[in-house]
């Protein structure tokens, strides 16, 4: 049971020391009230018994740079998080961890929703395929803020490295602030790009200005059209995984394993089989097979990941005059194509496009209005 202990300072105001010992593990901490010290001792009783590890003094008075710092020394942070963590450090280092509650979170990350992205200290010139850092508004090129996915990732790399540094020094981790505060949305808006009249024409134009591979430049942004795979998938798709039958094109399909897959650890991830349309199986027939060669090379190996081919995508849209157009909008394309041009149910094309929430292609839904009156009235 808890011992509380009255105390007078020299100014004569009172506090209240709450002193725990349970179980072998000795805590204590003095409150200006004595409500609030029994609650805290309570709050210890409740964690030893739970078998947690109780929060240390010790650790509770570091700063977050120290906690960073010692995150970046154990060997197992990732580049790009080792980044996320030293601007983390700069922004926020000098802050204690006994100091980092729910409402000076919520100020991080509003105030980095409301940040500049910085310039890079070293960048000389500006590249002509990216507006570094910047967006055009009205003519005129202003600074970018941060989004919530970018937001997100701080998010994610400052709860990591307190729950490691708690873990490795066996103390409780605080998770309240981080509870009160979700994390930042991956995606504050879908993205709506439509290939425009004429528009395709232009990118296949514009692969004859490439240096290399420009016919298999032409492939490749049909194949993510009529397939509606991602980027990913495609680059790792092999010669043994398109399934043709040529006498019978409707058993025809390409088999997407589940380790190929962006969603690949997520809970009803699946391999899945992408059925091939009529100019889906026209490519794969007249344009690809003919360079086929071992079953377990890959079809498109001329591109390590998707982005290599989305840079040289961004080559080709330049030369194409198109605007704020990506490699996974081709895939946005073909699927609006299947909701615009066939009855499939939104069942079946998720298992082709390999989406596992429904949800994601309600946005689809608009394209097709004028069917469900035809279905309606096929009934009667």
């Amino acid at each position: 049971m808890a011992a509380f202990l009255r105390r007078v300072g020299r100014s004569g105001q009172i506090s209240w020391q709450a002193k725990v010992r349970l179980n072998g593990v000795y805590r204590s901490k003095t409150f200006v009230k004595k409500s609030d010290a029994a609650a805290w001792a309570t709050s210890v009783e409740n964690t030893i018994n739970e078998g947690k590890p109780v929060q240390q003094r010790k650790q509770l008075q570091k700063t977050l740079a120290d906690i960073f710092d010692d995150y970046l020394d154990s060997g197992l942070v990732t580049d790009k998080k080792e980044r996320l963590l030293r601007r983390l450090a700069v922004e926020i280092g000098a802050l204690k961890l006994e100091d980092l509650n729910t409402k000076r979170l919520a100020l991080y990350l509003q105030l980095k929703s409301e940040q500049a992205i910085p310039v890079q200290a070293r960048k000389k010139v500006d590249h002509p395929l990216y507006e570094g850092g910047k967006k055009n508004v009205g003519g005129e090129l202003v600074a970018k803020t941060y989004k919530p996915a970018s937001i997100r990732h701080y998010y994610y790399a400052l709860r990591t490295a307190l729950l490691w540094h708690a873990k490795v020094n066996d103390y409780h981790f605080n998770d309240k602030p981080f509870r009160d505060n979700p994390p930042p949305p991956a995606w504050k808006e879908p993205r709506e790009r439509r290939l425009e009249d004429g528009e395709l024409e232009r990118l296949l134009n514009a692969c004859d200005k490439m240096y290399v591979n420009q016919q298999h430049l032409k492939d490749i942004i049909e194949f993510q059209i009529y397939s509606c795979m991602r980027a990913g998938e495609t680059l790792m798709m092999r010669w043994k995984d398109l399934i043709f039958d040529e006498k019978k094109p409707t058993s025809s399909y390409i088999y997407v394993p589940k380790e190929h897959q962006k969603i690949r650890n997520k809970r009803g991830a699946e391999d899945r089989e992408v059925s091939m349309r009529r100019e889906l199986f026209a490519l794969v027939k007249d344009r690809l097979l003919p360079r086929k060669t071992e079953p377990e090379d890959r079809v498109f190996p001329f591109w390590a990941d998707s982005n290599v081919l989305g840079h040289r995508f961004k080559v080709i849209c330049k030369n194409a005059k198109s605007v704020d157009l990506k490699i996974h909008d081709l895939r946005h394309e073909g699927i609006s194509w299947l909701f615009e041009n066939t009855n499939l149910t939104d069942i079946q094309i998720s298992k082709m496009t390999g989406h596992l929430e429904l949800d994601t292609l309600k946005r689809y839904a608009k394209l097709r209005p004028s069917s469900i009156g035809e279905r309606l009235w096929a009934q009667t």
